[in-house]
């Protein structure tokens, strides 16, 4: 049910092509056995949006917890971003590969969005999440930002890592700072 749930559009598109298809032939040609077997693939296509619908893959849990990220940001919470992270969260500048910064770093950037970095507009152009496994997922966002103390909008890249947490909780773990305006990012901005 897993691959249904993350790929729903592609299965359910070549499902209804199929159905079409097989009506098509079945009609010109008065076939029976044809028209079941497009009514089957529609029944198939209407199951995948069903299955879509009602399961919840780690890709839907990590795009809304970095989505609940994103608004508590905006909204200048940094107590609620905080909340998001798991107790060994890191953040790295570019690529997970460089060395990180703990989840107290995290907190203390955070605190920015409430002060000096305060969000004044934001909107995300792409997000796209992927289960990485049955607990985790990875996410990568590129958002354009404004704040009080840039001269602009600025866009910037994002990967973040959500893993489920033993009570059942969806949390970040990682973060990495990929880009801001096209260049390497640093802490040193908040």
């Amino acid at each position: 049910m897993g691959v249904i749930a993350e790929h729903p559009w592609i299965i359910g598109a070549s499902l209804t092509t199929l159905a079409i298809t097989l009506w098509m032939f079945g009609a010109r040609r008065g076939s029976i056995p044809m028209l079941v077997l497009a009514a089957v693939a529609l029944l198939a296509t209407f199951a995948v949006a069903t299955i879509a619908w009602i399961v919840e893959t780690p890709s839907d849990h990590g795009e809304l917890t970095v989505l609940a990220l994103v608004a508590a940001a905006e909204s200048a919470d940094p107590q609620a971003a905080t909340r998001l992270l798991a107790p060994t969260a890191t953040i790295h500048m570019v690529s997970e590969e460089n060395p990180g910064d703990d989840r107290d770093r995290i907190a203390r950037a955070f605190d920015t969005f409430a002060e000096r970095h305060r969000i004044e507009d934001n909107s995300i152009w792409s997000l796209e999440a992927f289960s990485t496994s049955p607990t985790s997922a990875t996410i990568d966002i590129t958002c354009r930002t404004r704040t009080a103390t840039s001269l602009g909008t600025v866009p910037t890249q994002w990967t973040f890592e959500v893993e489920q947490q033993d009570d059942g909780s969806w949390k970040i773990s990682r973060i990495v700072w990929r880009a801001v305006a096209g260049q390497r990012p640093s802490l040193s901005l908040f």
